[in-house]
């Protein structure tokens, strides 16, 4: 399966090559009209600007990529853009870049540099997260259980939400998709089979890629 990353939060980058300035925003997305509004938000407040470039990504697999060059001459702007979106493997993302002409001409080799590394900038200044699949189960055991599975958990990758007092002891855990059979043979070892799973659904995580 191949690893669902975006970024944590939008940003926005600036930079000037020979005269002109790049403003390039990178933000977050879960359907197209999102990004189609986005591009066009952009288009209303840079009314003034030579160009507003875009590309965006969506889905798992890529199932909708779109790039467009708004003038500039054809592959120059959002198809770069859309290379470094894809060659990062981002998902669920939109790039506008926005120039402001400074009266010198790029040509076609520096137009390709100029738009992808306004993406690049804004890739190295983003927090990226990987999304992964999970359940969140509600377990429940007795108190006397309590000290092993608190100390057992902490060797694990079985993440604990929260835990809630009652009549007896209710853990809220996360459980990667990929594990649950290895999480119910755990659970049922370090128990002796003492523990009922009151609920388990599905739930998507996100990690902080380092």
């Amino acid at each position: 399966m191949k690893k669902f990353i975006t970024i944590k939060n939008n940003i926005e980058d600036k930079f000037i090559e020979k005269k002109s300035t790049f403003i390039t925003h990178l933000i977050r997305i879960n359907s197209e009209d999102e990004a189609r509004e986005f591009i066009q938000s952009m288009k209303k407040k840079h009314y003034d600007a030579a160009h507003v470039c875009s590309a965006y990504v969506i889905g798992d697999n890529n199932e909708i990529t779109r790039a467009n060059d708004d003038g500039e001459p054809s592959g120059t702007a959002g198809t770069p853009m859309l290379d470094v979106l894809i060659k990062n493997n981002l998902k669920n993302v939109c790039a506008v870049v926005i120039r402001y002409f400074g009266g010198i001409k790029l040509g076609t080799g520096g137009l390709v540099r100029a738009y992808s590394t306004g993406v690049i900038n804004a890739i190295k200044n983003s927090i990226l997260v990987e999304r992964k699949d999970a359940y969140e189960k509600n377990i429940e055991i007795d108190y006397s259980l309590n000290g092993k599975l608190e100390y057992e958990i902490e060797k694990t990758s079985f993440l604990v939400k929260n835990i809630e007092y009652s009549d007896k002891l209710n853990y809220i855990i996360y459980v990667m998709k990929e594990d649950e059979e290895k999480f119910i043979n755990w659970i049922t070892e370090i128990t002796s089979n003492k523990f009922k799973i009151k609920s388990s659904f599905e739930k998507k995580l996100e990690f902080d890629i380092k």
